[in-house]
């Protein structure tokens, strides 16, 4: 792990946002302070938070459609892949783990296929606590994201409904994490989304935890429970805190797009695999 870095500086487009373009530097760049670093890793960890929902991925098959949703289609972000439902060759349960597959296979005039699993209309929540753990796929062209967006997003729009990004990845930048918030106020088709990176080795070689700490005041990142990312409440409306009401949980295997496939698409690489072992969202 290697140095923290966060502010305006950072050059993400989010997989859930709707944009045409790469965002470009701002410049500069800050190191994410946590003096209360302790007290954050206490509140994560501590005991006294109850399981709200979970998924551990334990009957094989399809994933559970009590619990999981899919996008279809070609969404966004001029992404080659076509997102597609109840297909165990693009979203499987096997060995406990969930294995999201992007497949070069012509599909509705698209050459690739894959999968976008969502809880909308099977669960949200406001306030709590999250983890998932996962492996993330290698290849240039991959990007995989775990993140959420508002519940109301339907009715008022991106990105007024907030996102919230929990891990993103692009392939080309192979050992660097990105975590990141989207609001009205800030986000990347204004140029200053609020986020981080991370450095990281083997990131397609082992698993790790991605968790989130969403409170009233602020949202905390944290990765294998260390605090590396928060943004704070300013209490200054809902263009920068759209975040006072529920979230459902998305977890996608994209492949190229304005972001992803920014130096390009190695198409030997597929098929790739995003694995996930657990979705935990707990509330005290």
């Amino acid at each position: 792990m290697k140095e923290i870095t966060a502010g305006l500086a950072l050059a993400l487009v989010s997989s859930g946002g709707f944009a045409t373009e790469p965002t470009t530097s701002l410049g500069g760049k800050a190191k994410v302070e946590f003096p209360d670093r302790d007290k954050l890793k206490e509140a994560y960890e501590a005991p006294g938070w109850k399981t709200l929902w979970a998924d551990e991925f334990e009957t094989a098959g399809l994933p559970d459609a009590a619990k999981w949703n899919y996008e279809e289609g070609r969404v966004r972000n001029r992404e080659d892949q076509y997102y597609v439902r109840n297909r165990r060759e693009n979203a499987r349960v096997e060995n406990g783990h969930l294995i999201i597959t992007a497949r070069h296979e012509p599909w509705e005039g698209a050459d690739v296929t894959s999968a976008c699993l969502i809880t909308l209309g099977k669960f949200d929540f406001c306030h709590g606590k999250l983890e998932i753990r996962a492996r993330l796929p290698k290849g240039r062209g991959t990007w995989p994201a775990l993140w959420l967006m508002g519940s109301n997003y339907e009715q008022a729009g991106w990105p007024h409904c907030g996102e919230i990004d929990l891990m993103e990845f692009v392939g080309f930048m192979p050992d660097v994490l990105h975590f990141t918030v989207h609001t009205d106020a800030f986000n990347h088709s204004r140029q200053n989304q609020q986020g981080t990176t991370l450095e990281v080795e083997r990131l397609s070689e082992e698993f790790h935890r991605y968790g989130l700490l969403w409170m009233a005041d602020e949202l905390v990142w944290f990765f294998d429970g260390e605090p590396v990312f928060r943004y704070a409440n300013a209490h200054a409306g809902a263009s920068q805190w759209p975040f006072d009401h529920p979230a459902y949980i998305l977890m996608n295997l994209a492949i190229g797009g304005t972001w992803g496939g920014r130096e390009g698409v190695d198409p030997g690489m597929l098929p790739s695999e995003f694995v996930v072992d657990y979705v935990r969202v707990w509330q005290r």
